[in-house]
C-alpha cells in the first residue's frame, strides 16, 4: 500500500450540527491512517462553524462510542451525536 492511499468514511450527522450543514450524511476520504481527531478538523475546516457543536457532542464509529486517537478504517461510519438533554 503506498503512502497515499485514501480510505472513505460515512459520517452521520444529527440535531443541531446536521440542521447547520444541511446535510444528514457526509462522506469524507481521507488519508490511510486517519485518527477521528483527523475527521473533526476535516470536518471544522469544511464547514466553518460545525466547531462550535463538537465539545458537547460524542463520536461514536460503528455504533460504539470512540477516543479521538481511534484510527479509522475505510467504510467506517462515524456518527456526531449531540447532547441529551432532559429533566
Amino acid at each position: 500500500m503506498t503512502s497515499n492511499a485514501m480510505i472513505v468514511v460515512t459520517v452521520r450527522l444529527f440535531a443541531a450540527p446536521r440542521e447547520f450543514t444541511g446535510k444528514g450524511v457526509i462522506e469524507l476520504s481521507l488519508p490511510h491512517g486517519a485518527r477521528l481527531s483527523d475527521l473533526i478538523d476535516r470536518l471544522s475546516a469544511d464547514y466553518p462553524g460545525l466547531g462550535k457543536y463538537l465539545p458537547y457532542s460524542k463520536l461514536a464509529i460503528n455504533h460504539a462510542i470512540a477516543a479521538p486517537e481511534t484510527i479509522l478504517q475505510n467504510g467506517d461510519e462515524v456518527a456526531l451525536l449531540p447532547p441529551v438533554g432532559g429533566g
